[in-house]
């Protein structure tokens, strides 16, 4: 744009209020300006304006940006002021404006402001990691473990039925603390053990102790892992984010650029939502939308987990399922096994097609005695997740004399239960059982210790034509 372009609707338009622009127009109705200029390129307007010294405002309207940037030497704190907006009356009411050179002061002005656009346009140098730094908090997180292996031997030398409730606010105390050693995870699963060992019945069943007993393996296991990694990265210098779930275990925030200088990426993806739902978790204080979704390229089934901490839900935006398929130009993974979690920074979305659906669904596992067996694989790692998501191949779901649901496909089987998370999943199951002749079913599997087997845990069902949302 440039003068020329300079309307009365367009000043109307960038006045701050309607004040302004009356006063703007008994400026120009009656003289105010004691001289009127222009350039000859048609990009800057500029004069003198009478105020209410002896000294006359300098007023000018500057278009070499492709915008009306204002400028004058008023002490108004109104933008534009009325002497800006008279200038430009001036020029629509087709008032002479002589020709004259770039003023030495607006050609300054220009040349800092391009500065400044360039300086904002320069992508900033990304700062260089802090080999010291990471050191020093690797050694902290060693001080740490130290606390949280005590902890889990404590309660398992106690025995967990003999934990009192004064024991277990004595616990919560050192659970606290060990947020101050960046130790996320282990300070988890303490707060788990610490709330199922306060929620003991007065005789507590075999599953219950169990359950902690679990907790305090699981804990042990972190412990150690997390002391060899520090210790192995201590001994030889390299205190670095590297490829491994420890990292993130051990409080440190991946961030998309070290993902990308790691490799953990792909070009060109696809993504098929399999489920979404948001679990509560207490002892964490957060709301995590967790959604499932398929690669339609390479068949992984892949996470994303947008965490809300019940201090910032007002802050933190809750994301919701979607039907469409994803065109994801670069997808981000984070270090994981089965079923890692990724993140992309932009994607187009599409309405699925017959051909997304029958591709989704060629890519089930082969059998269910394959995918269990892949499960069985994923949760052997203590500090992996406690579940695996899995497309299982089915051909009928049958209800035994016990009323419980099996999953069945070519002479193998394997129990269906509720998902914790989506309880009414298993019921809407029940109901479509007898219609469902075949397809793929989406869930996770996990080790039931009261079956003392591999349970699947149903969500969703595919078939070469649609997704079906339990």
């Amino acid at each position: 744009m440039n003068i020329n372009g300079l309307t009365e609707d367009f000043v109307r338009a960038a006045a701050p209020n309607t004040a302004a622009f009356a006063n703007a127009q008994k400026i120009s109705r009656t003289g105010g300006f004691l001289s009127l200029r222009r350039t000859a390129d048609d990009l800057l307007i500029f004069g003198e304006c009478k105020g209410s010294g002896k000294t006359p405002y300098a007023v000018s309207v500057d278009f070499a940006d492709g915008e009306a940037v204002s400028r004058c030497s008023c002490p108004s704190r109104q933008f534009p002021c009325k002497h800006c907006l008279a200038l430009m009356l001036e020029y629509t009411a087709g008032k002479p404006f002589a020709e004259a050179e770039l003023p030495a002061d607006i050609a300054e002005k220009r040349e800092k402001r391009e500065k400044r656009a360039e300086k904002a346009a320069k992508p900033a140098a990304p700062k260089k990691p802090n080999a010291a730094a990471a050191a020093k908090k690797l050694r902290v997180q060693r001080e740490g473990l130290a606390r949280a292996e005590q902890f889990a031997e404590d309660i398992l030398t106690r025995g967990v039925t003999a934990v009192t409730p004064a024991a277990c606010a004595q616990y919560r105390e050192l659970a606290k603390q060990l947020g101050d050693y960046y130790l996320p995870e282990p300070q988890s699963i303490m707060y788990e053990i610490i709330e199922a060992a306060a929620a003991l019945s007065e005789k507590p069943a075999d599953s219950e102790t169990g359950q902690i007993i679990a907790l305090c393996v699981r804990l042990a296991a972190s412990v150690r892992k997390c002391r060899a990694y520090i210790e192995e990265k201590l001994e030889s210098g390299d205190v670095l984010p590297e490829d491994s779930v420890l990292y993130e275990a051990m409080g440190g925030v991946w961030k998309l650029t070290q993902l990308q200088e790691l490799g953990l990426t792909a070009e060109h993806v696809s993504l098929m939502q399999l489920s979404f739902f948001v679990q509560d978790r207490p002892q964490r204080q957060t709301l995590t939308d967790l959604a499932y979704w398929l690669d339609l390229q390479s068949g992984q089934i892949v996470c994303t987990e947008n965490i809300r901490p019940y201090k910032a839900l007002k802050h933190i935006a809750a994301q919701d399922s979607t039907a469409d398929v994803l065109e994801i130009p670069l997808l981000c993974r984070y270090p994981g096994g089965l079923n890692p979690r990724v993140r992309w920074e932009s994607a187009e979305q599409r309405p699925a097609e017959t051909a997304d659906f029958r591709q989704a669904y060629a890519l089930r596992a082969k059998s269910i005695a394959e995918g269990v067996k892949a499960a069985k694989n994923e949760l052997k790692n203590t500090l992996g997740q406690t579940e695996a998501a899995l497309l299982l191949p089915f051909d009928a779901v049958r209800r035994t004399d016990t009323g419980d649901l099996l999953l069945c496909c070519g002479g193998e089987s394997v129990a269906a239960e509720m998902h914790p998370d989506q309880p009414h999943a298993i019921d809407t199951l029940r109901v479509l059982a007898g219609t469902l002749h075949g397809g793929a079913m989406f869930g996770t599997v996990c080790w039931a210790r009261e079956r003392s087997a591999m349970v699947f845990r149903p969500l969703s069902v595919l078939t070469e034509h649609e997704r079906i949302i339990l």
